[in-house]
């Protein structure tokens, strides 16, 4: 069994959708163990992200190949295409974008948990997402879009992106949780 990270953003929590997405999860099989909502302050934000060079780099890049994909020139829209200042950019506006409202944090699990929600969930840009994912489904958003408002996208789910990653948010938000063990009819069908 493998544990991941979902956390519902504040404009998810604002439009409604904290049920949605839950429900979406489950139907699926994960079970969740553990879930809160909070209002992080801004420490609590950026520590959430590693923030190093290496990650905002990475970042940097999945915004230039966002651009490249939605056919936009970064350089005329953003006044960079260097990977390091993208990811600077991201980075600071994340930290807004989570400070607009409160967060629900949740740990699910399951066999694959991790790969699971992140199919569940989508690609990372809306726009960009496989139709019937949560955010192809709820969502319209784009690097080129919320470049031009000044905004990183809306990526209303979170969840975690690999298994080290899952347990490094676990631990972050939970460190001292203990996870409940509890048995559903699900469990009994494709579990045992």
């Amino acid at each position: 069994m493998e544990k991941t990270l979902i956390i519902i953003k504040p404009d998810a929590v604002k439009r409604g959708l904290i049920g949605t997405v839950i429900e979406t999860f489950e139907k699926v099989g994960l079970k969740l163990l553990t879930a809160k909502m909070v209002k992080p302050d801004t420490k609590v934000i950026k520590n959430h992200y590693p923030g190093t060079p290496d990650w905002m780099r990475e970042m940097g890049q999945k915004t230039l190949a966002s651009f490249k994909e939605s056919g936009v020139d970064v350089k005329t829209k953003m006044g960079t295409d260097d990977s390091l200042k993208l990811g600077q950019f991201v980075y600071d506006r994340l930290i807004k974008y989570w400070s607009e409202g409160p967060i629900i944090v949740m740990v699910w699990e399951g066999p694959d948990a991790v790969a699971v929600a992140r199919k569940l969930r989508g690609h990372t840009i809306p726009l960009l997402a496989q139709t019937g994912t949560l955010h192809s489904t709820y969502s319209f958003d784009s690097s080129a879009l919320s470049s031009g408002l000044d905004r990183v996208v809306k990526t209303f789910v979170h969840a975690s992106g690999s298994k080290d990653e899952a347990e490094r948010e676990i631990k972050y938000w939970f460190s001292t949780t203990e996870f409940k063990n509890y048995e559903r009819d699900i469990d009994k069908l494709y579990l045992k």
